[in-house]
């Protein structure tokens, strides 16, 4: 059972289908889908005017506004160059961070990256990058739980040594107990 291209198309179409009376056919007698083109050609060219060329006037003030530094950046922060993966990096240091802890930082990063590179030669670069934060993430972590296992130890030595330092004192005189139960 066959269906005629004429049929398929008024199916598409606002207007009903018409039989081809003459060998031409305008515009109009085309379907929506087919005369798509031909009816916003002409608003794309509309829509996108060309802008003015800018004259050499304002593309020297144009570069000059781009070269001159603002006055907040060079007063407040200085550049780093460091260079990371084989790439180099601007890094900006101010008050709080160093120049030398910006280095220390990126060689970190560096030695991160070279080692999770050695360990999985075949991976992309993208690969490597989000395997380096996960180790370096984990580092962090295994930090964060030796420094609480620190501070745990620290506060037990602590707690011996005032323990130790109770059983050294003397015992109060019933002159120092009255005093103490004054006081309370």
């Amino acid at each position: 059972m066959k269906k005629s291209s004429q049929s398929i198309m008024s199916k598409y179409s606002d207007k009903p289908a018409k039989k081809k009376s003459s060998s031409k056919t305008s515009a109009e007698d085309l379907p929506l889908m087919a005369n798509y083109e031909q009816r916003y050609k002409g608003m794309s060219k509309e829509v996108t005017k060309e802008q003015p060329k800018p004259t050499l006037d304002e593309k020297i003030a144009k570069r000059e506004r781009l070269k001159s530094p603002k006055k907040e950046e060079t007063s407040a922060s200085k550049k780093v160059s460091v260079e990371i993966n084989g790439n180099l990096y601007l890094l900006g240091c101010t008050e709080n961070i160093s120049e030398a802890r910006i280095r220390k930082i990126a060689a970190l990063t560096n030695e991160i990256l070279n080692e999770t590179k050695e360990n999985n030669p075949g991976l992309s670069n993208s690969k490597i990058n989000a395997l380096a934060l996960i180790d370096a993430c984990d580092r962090i972590l295994t930090l964060k739980d030796e420094n609480s296992n620190y501070k745990t130890e620290l506060m037990y030595y602590q707690q011996k040594v005032n323990i130790e330092e109770e059983k050294d004192r003397p015992e109060p005189t019933p002159m120092e107990l009255l005093a103490n139960e004054t006081e309370d």
